[in-house]
This record gives structure tokens, sequence and C-alpha cells, in this order.
């Protein structure tokens, strides 16, 4: 899932508003023109709410829109050589795609709550929990809901899923509730026997499922990361969370027979790969990835400590090599999936942290370096204009693929020298197109549905709790213990929830939806 749009640092004037919007002059109007226009109104409710609907970001971490871009590069890139270069009988080099899949999503997850805690950490601490909430749910339902509908409709259409209604009324009914409300990826559901609820319209949309309960989880965790003030501090728990994680995935490799056994009883699994799940639970549901986003909280408080102090001439010769070695290690880590060097042992570690938190230290790493060290040669490379431009449409780039990878795929065939000259030319071409087209979605849907939806979040919240000021907190003002322990039982309380739908709701209807 794509991360938020980028802002200027929150201590920045008028920057804790949603997605880092800034009001833009419009030109050629004369003033008492514009006192009664549409702008001016725009103007006086982003005054009274600090939240605008009209302007574009400020790109201060520029680097970081590059990783964005890569980041929907590398899945766009994985799944068509996968999907377009699909041969029956040999490996060519269009299977070393696989390379790509490595980075892309983790790079997402890790990056996205970097961005989040760069944004609306200052959010949370300066204004009252009830604005603080409202206007970050919003500024995220604003960011990847309206393009999410439209290509769920697509997809509604596409996949014929609408003709589910005359004989499958329940399969139905299960996807629009849980794909409407962004909870596919939060349950095991099998449909049909033969595949996944997240499997259905608009498959791709997991991610932004997972992403959505990384935000109800990030509400949580906010005050506590932004009161985390030492590094050391910071590096250990970042460090203690990382080795933790890690261990408790490579038991779950050992014993990926167990948690298949028990899956296979308790929660109807299907399969033994794509669709079993170990492959839900580890790729797909946002309990195994969410610590990705953690830790690109965690890197984000990093990176704000620091960049209170300048840049000295020592921390600069380190912080390039500690780049160097992060960019050593990512590009190790593909090299020993791909073509697993050190025996079938090793590669069943690799293959399952692969999913998630393989490189997730890695990436965190080179995010900090990136926006820390900014006259290095990555974050220049990452850092220009295209590739600002290239990131804007990553969400869009994500969203389209799925669709415009499918109008050049052709049956499996047997491999033969000199077709693989015509995958590839397919491939250029799907890859081409799916540019053109994010382009087209980025400015005729996200950028006005956005705006749209900002500006019914802002005046929501200025009729339901009145102006800015008013909301927040007095100075050396802090929550109050009770409220941090109402907000966490909560959180509790909707996992247990969800662990009682999963193990108690969904085994009574699974037997209806086959």
């Amino acid at each position: 899932m794509p991360p938020p749009v980028l802002s200027r640092r929150p201590d920045a004037k008028g920057s804790d508003t949603m997605d880092d919007v800034t009001s833009k002059p419009v030109p050629g109007i004369t003033s008492a023109a514009v006192a009664g226009s549409p702008a001016a109104g725009a103007a006086e409710l982003a005054k009274k709410t600090g939240i605008s609907q009209v302007g574009e970001s400020s790109h201060e971490l520029r680097a970081l829109h590059g990783l964005r871009f890569l980041a929907a590069f590398c899945i766009l890139l994985s799944h068509a050589c996968g999907w377009l270069a699909n041969f029956k009988d040999t490996r060519t080099v269009f299977d070393y795609g696989e390379f790509f899949t490595v980075y892309g999503m983790p790079l997402f997850f890790v990056l996205s709550g970097f961005v989040i805690h760069y944004n609306y950490s200052r959010l949370f601490s300066t204004m009252r929990p009830r604005w603080a909430i409202v206007e970050f749910l919003g500024a995220r339902f604003a960011r990847i809901y309206p393009l999410f509908i439209c290509f769920f409709l697509v997809g509604l259409a596409v996949d014929g899923v609408l003709q589910w209604y005359y004989e499958h009324q329940l399969n139905l009914l299960l996807v629009m509730a849980h794909y409407l409300t962004l909870t596919q990826s939060w349950v095991y559901i099998v449909l049909f026997g033969d595949r996944l609820l997240l499997d259905g319209p608009f498959g791709l949309s997991w991610s932004l499922s997972s992403e959505f309960f990384f935000y109800v989880t990030y509400i949580v965790l906010v005050l506590h990361v932004a009161r985390m003030r030492s590094i050391a501090g910071l590096l250990i728990t970042s460090g203690a969370m990382s080795v933790l994680i890690l261990t408790a995935y490579g038991y779950a490799a050992r014993h990926s027979g167990a948690i298949s056994a028990f899956a296979a009883q308790h929660m109807n699994q299907i399969g033994d790969k794509e669709h079993s799940v170990y492959r839900w639970f580890f790729y797909y549901s946002p309990y195994g990835r969410v610590f990705e986003f953690i830790l690109g909280c965690l890197t984000a408080q990093i990176y704000t400590i620091f960049a209170a102090h300048p840049v000295s001439q020592r921390e600069e010769f380190w912080g390039r090599i500690l780049l160097k070695a992060s960019l050593v290690f990512l590009f190790g880590f593909a090299l020993v999936f791909v073509f697993k060097p050190f025996g079938e042992t090793v590669a069943l570690y690799v293959t399952l942290l692969k999913q998630n938190f393989g490189c997730a230290i890695g990436l965190a790493v080179l995010i900090f370096c990136v926006s820390r060290y900014r006259s290095s040669t990555v974050a220049l490379m990452l850092s220009t204009p295209l590739m600002v431009l290239l990131g804007d449409l990553s969400f869009s780039i994500y969203a389209v693929h799925t669709y415009t990878l499918r109008i050049f795929e052709r049956p499996s065939m047997d491999f033969r020298y000199g077709i693989e000259l015509e995958a590839a030319f397919r491939i250029v071409l799907a890859v081409a197109l799916t540019l053109i087209l994010s382009t087209a979605t980025f400015r005729l849907i996200e950028v006005p549905a956005r705006a749209w939806v900002r500006k019914i979040v802002a005046r929501r919240l200025l009729r339901s709790f009145g102006p800015r000021e008013a909301n927040m907190l007095a100075v050396a003002q802090a929550y109050s213990a009770r409220r941090e322990f109402v907000v966490g039982m909560m959180f509790v309380a909707m996992i247990g929830a969800l662990v009682a739908y999963q193990f108690l709701i969904v085994p009574c209807f699974t037997p209806y939806v086959r």
C-alpha cells in the first residue's frame, strides 16, 4: 500500500494540516471577486480548521517520493514478468522478476510507517483526542478510499461478481461487507472452496486493508512513540522488536507443518501454498505485517530527533557508510532468495522472511539515510523532479496495473528461442500503458476526490468541535493516562472480537459458501 503524501515538518507553520496541502492563490482574480468565490470559502474553512483543500505537497523529503515509486515499480515489474512471461517448461530471465518482489510491499509498509509518524505525530501531541483521531482518519480515508472504490467497482464488473446474486448471495454479502469496510485481509475466509475472500474484486486491495489496520494501530501507539526522546532507547526498542520478530518467524518456518495442521482443523484451510493460512498470516494479514509499519514509525522518531541538529562532517561520513551497507544487505538478501546458495534450510527461512520482515531493517536504514543525508548520490537520484512526479503516481500505478496487465496476458506456452523477445515487448508495452493510465487516474480521480473528501471532513470537524484553536491542548498539557488506557483497551477489545469472529462465527457459515 502506498504511503501518504509527504508534508512539511509539523513544527513548520500550518503544517499540521491534512496531508500537507497548502492553499494557493487564484491568479487573475481581484480580491473582491475572490471574496465571494468558492476558493474564498475554501480558504476560510482552511483558516478555521487548519485543513486546506487546494494546493500541493511541499516536497521537503523528496527522496522518499522516489522510494515510493521504486516500491510501486518493483510490484509492477514483478507482476508483469510473472503474468506475461509465463512459460511452462523453463526458468527464463523473466522469472527473475521474483528478485523485485523482495522489496515492493515491505518498502511500502516501512515507508508508510515513517511518513505517517513524520506527518501526524504532532497532530496527536497538540490536539484533543477527538479532533486528532477524526482529522487523521479523515486524511487517510481521503487518501486511499476514492481510488479504491473506483477500482473495486471495476472489479465487480470485470470479474462478474454481481452475478453471484442469483445463486451465491452469502458470498456476495461477505465480499461487499468486508471490502467496503476494508477488512478483507483481517480474517481468513474461504469462498467456493477454492479461493480466499481477499482474492475477490480488486484483489490487490488486500494491502489497503492491512494499511487501514495499521492506521488503527497507530492511534494506539503514536503518543508512546512520540514520547521517546532518547536515540539509544529508540535503537534498543527497534532492535529488540526486530530480534523478537525474526526469532518468532524463524520458529514458525520450522513448524510450518504444525501450523498447517491447526489451520486445516480449525480454519477450513484450502491448499498448502498460495491460499494457506500460513501464507495468509505471514504475507496478507495485518497481524504479520504491522511490525514493518511500527519499525517505520520508530525510524521516523529517530529521524525527528536527529533533524533538530545539523549534519556534521563526521556524521555525514558514517551515514554514507551506513547507506551503502543497507544497499549491500538489500541486494544480498534478494540474491539469496532467488538463487538459494546456502541450501534448503536457509532457503526455508529466507522464503518466509522475504514475505514480511526480512528486508525491513535494511529498508528502515535506507529511508533514514536518504532523508538525513540529502547530498548523497542515492538521495539525489531519488529526488529528481521525474522521480518525485512518479512517486506521486505510485498509488495509481499500484491500483491500475492489475487491470492493464490483463490486456497483455496470453495462455502459458512452451519456451522457444526468440519468443522471449515477444514477451519482453508485451512487458514494455504493459508498463508504459500502466504509467500513462495511472497519470490519468491520479489527475482525474485521486487529486479531485481527495480534496473533496478533505473538505467534507473539515466541515464536519468545524460543525462538531468548533474551530481548530478551541481544540488545541494547552501548553504542557498531555493526554490523561486514563484516556490512553481506554484507547488501548478498545484496541484489545477489537482484536478479541476479530478472534471470536474468526473461530466462532466464520465456521458457522463456511458450509454455505462453498
